[in-house]
């Protein structure tokens, strides 16, 4: 078993198993808009324009939430991949848990 990092590092760059065993992609969170709701929402309310201003706090806490989400499944992604084995017997990948219980 090879650790899959290395095994895609040592890889030729046209191969097609870089794309397949390949790091999976950062996830890059917009925050601007989020924010920016929030921000819009907080000067709504302040000018009294209640429900456009709850509305657009609440908009933007959900989509920065969401994103929130994203960024860490992307996370989570990148460290499950950091620590898979590359088996060359059976193109399969395990991670360093699995692969030392079988």
């Amino acid at each position: 078993m090879l650790h899959l990092p290395e095994f895609v590092a040592s890889l030729p760059a046209e191969s097609p198993l870089r794309g397949k065993y390949g790091e999976p992609a950062e996830y890059a969170a917009q925050w601007l808009l989020p924010v920016g709701a929030v921000v819009l929402g907080v000067v709504l309310l302040a000018t009294g324009e209640v429900a456009a201003g709850l509305l657009l706090l609440a908009g933007g806490g959900a989509v920065g939430f969401w994103f929130s989400r994203l960024a860490a499944a992307a996370e989570e992604a990148r460290e499950r991949w950091a620590r898979s084995l590359y088996c060359r017997q059976c193109p399969a990948t395990f991670l360093r848990e699995e692969a030392a219980a079988v």
